[in-house]
């Protein structure tokens, strides 16, 4: 039932009304059109923010790369500037060969004797080099000979520590500092030795070697503050998505900026660092992993895909309230204009319905010069030419038939005349006068077939009757008149107004019979031209004939261009306008006569 229901209001609204299926399908398409368009932008404008923003994290990602192969190269040129300065050098092999009280006292009588200068010795350079690179948290000298770790700090401050051998295990895990390779961490002993509290803090190692036998004497330590990464983060931007990581190659975590894996091993490491651009972490994300080339770490932005999806969403709502407002114009815009166009079709429909009621005084305003205007003025046209037409045709042929019907009805009865001519007929054969009773009996065949209601009658017919027409003069002339029909069977069923012939037959006899001569012939030839499109029918005598100046004036009295009155041509005339006005003015009839000759009258019909 509701499916009946809906069916019968989508034929209401639609299915009969063309303007609605117009606005219909008008506003599918801009639906469908203005969607389409809103997706590819979003998807588009999405995708260049994302972009954008991967764009961005790369760059963030590269800037703290660079900073941490800085970071190698300060450290690695700490180690160059100690090797080439041969004072400093052997200071520091001093340093590393012998306890601190020997070590002091000959620095002390170094100075003394061969007036060497501070600047030269270890402890100036090393707590120079921690007060001017602001991202050291200290410089520490190992020596495995004398077991000591020497630490300087901010601010000059220097720290000693003897490691006896109850610090064995301290001693051998800063022992494994020399196979980490490159940036590494301690462990949490060697941490509390160089005081380091953030987890985050990263050491670069190097081996110490006598220039002179290339034996290790010990090893130089130079820890940075992680906190300088989350600034070199901060600087690439104002505020970065999502969240930052700086890992060991075995997926230990250096630096984390939301601070939840920090000194842990990164559970995802082997899905960051494989990943291409969207990977599934704990959330969906977008990475971008870069591998430093010389502090051997992996820096790693991570970028969740709901926060970016949080950042879309007012754009999301601006697209979907611009594309709302955009179909809601366009579809109002296109109802008000083909609104518009169906009232003028309305007035037009109604305009139509009275003139097939017969009010032809209706006319349509016009004056919009556009399809529709151009369909009001042929209408307006049309109807004032059927107008005139009706007056001219119509209301003629009412009068005449009103004229008929008098005239009929003042007639005697045909039934009454058709058997009094036959009683005629009867009494004249009785009496010995059969050719009185032979023309009673045509004429009232003659009557029988004027009479009857047909209007459109065969050629056979309409020949038949004109051959009864012939008979009825043969016998009232004797042998004055004699004819001749051909006519092709596949012809006879050919249509044509009645009493078409008939006319031409009285005319030929009436204006072109011989009382004296030789016998008067009227031939009826119907044939069919050689390009099988019209239809020839000639009436033809061997009569008086016309003189050119008489057939002149006939063919004009046919044209209707003629000045003179031709009641003689009026039965010609009459048949000739009938043809045109039903088939057209390329048929009709034409008369050719020479005088003394006989007069041929052909009529041209469609086939």
């Amino acid at each position: 039932m509701a499916t009946t229901g809906l069916l019968k209001k989508y034929h209401a609204l639609f299915r009969s009304k063309l303007f609605n299926r117009i606005v219909l399908i008008f506003s599918i398409i801009t639906i469908v059109a203005f969607c389409t368009l809103a997706i590819l932008v979003y998807k588009y404008s999405t995708n260049s923010m994302l972009q954008k923003e991967l764009n961005v994290q790369t760059e963030a990602v590269d800037g703290v790369t660079r900073y941490l192969d800085q970071k190698m190269d300060e450290s690695q040129e700490i180690v160059l500037q100690l090797y080439q300065n041969k004072a400093l050098s052997e200071d520091m092999l001093r340093l590393l060969r012998y306890d601190l009280p020997i070590y002091i006292q000959r620095q002390v009588d170094d100075y003394i004797s061969s007036n060497i200068s501070a600047s030269q010795n270890s402890d100036t350079f090393f707590n120079s080099q921690v007060d001017s690179n602001k991202g050291i948290l200290n410089i520490a000298l190992y020596s495995p000979e004398q077991s000591f770790l020497y630490v300087y700090k901010k601010d000059k401050a220097q720290k000693f520590f003897k490691l006896n051998d109850k610090d064995s295990k301290m001693a051998q895990a800063i022992e494994r500092l020399r196979f980490q390779g490159k940036a590494s961490t301690r462990t949490p002993e060697i941490d509390r030795l160089l005081e380091i509290n953030d987890s985050g803090a990263y050491t670069f190692t190097f081996e110490l070697n006598d220039p002179d036998t290339l034996k290790n004497v010990g090893l130089l330590m130079i820890t940075y503050d992680p906190e300088e990464i989350r600034q070199v983060f901060e600087t690439s931007r104002k505020r970065l998505m999502g969240n930052h990581l700086v890992l060991f190659p075995d997926g230990r975590v250096l630096y984390d900026s939301a601070r939840r894996y920090s000194g842990q091993t990164y559970p995802y490491f082997r899905q960051l660092i494989s990943s291409k651009d969207s990977v599934s972490l704990d959330v969906k994300a977008y990475t971008i992993t870069s591998f430093t080339a010389k502090s051997d770490l992996i820096v790693g932005g991570i970028v969740p895909a709901s926060e970016l999806a949080n950042s879309y969403a007012g754009f999301k709502t601006r697209i979907i309230a611009i594309t709302g407002i955009c179909i809601l114009f366009t579809i109002a815009f296109a109802y008000m204009a083909v609104y518009r166009f169906a009232n003028r079709t309305r007035v037009i429909v109604k305009a139509m319905k009275q003139a097939q009621q017969g009010n032809l005084a209706v006319r349509i305003p016009t004056g919009k010069n556009d399809e529709l205007d151009e369909i009001s003025v042929r209408f307006n046209q049309m109807c004032e030419e059927l107008s005139s037409y009706i007056n001219q045709v119509y209301v003629s042929e009412i009068k005449q038939k009103h004229a008929e019907l008098v005239a009929f009805q003042a007639q005697i009865n045909p039934h009454f005349l058709y058997n009094s001519l036959e009683a005629i007929r009867m009494r004249a054969i009785t009496q010995g006068a059969p050719d009185a009773g032979e023309m009673a009996y045509v004429l009232g065949n003659l009557f029988r077939y004027t009479v009857k209601s047909d209007t459109i009658v065969t050629l056979e017919d309409e020949i038949d009757n004109c051959r009864q027409f012939l008979e009825l003069y043969r016998v009232r002339y004797k042998d004055k008149i004699d004819y001749r029909i051909s006519l092709d069977d596949k012809l006879k069923s050919t249509r044509l107004f009645k009493l078409t012939l008939q006319p031409l037959i009285e005319n030929s006899i009436v204006h072109g019979i011989r009382t004296t001569g030789p016998t008067n012939m009227i031939s009826i030839n119907a044939f069919v031209e050689q390009d099988l499109s019209s239809l020839i029918v000639e009436v033809m005598d061997n009569g008086k004939g016309m003189d050119p100046e008489k057939l002149r004036a006939v063919r004009e009295s046919l044209d209707g261009t003629g000045t003179t009155n031709m009641s003689e041509s009026i039965g010609l005339r009459n048949v000739h306008e009938r043809i045109r006005l039903m088939h057209g003015d390329a048929y009709g009839l034409s008369i050719d006569s020479r005088r003394t000759e006989g007069t041929v009258v052909r009529i041209c019909l469609p086939y």
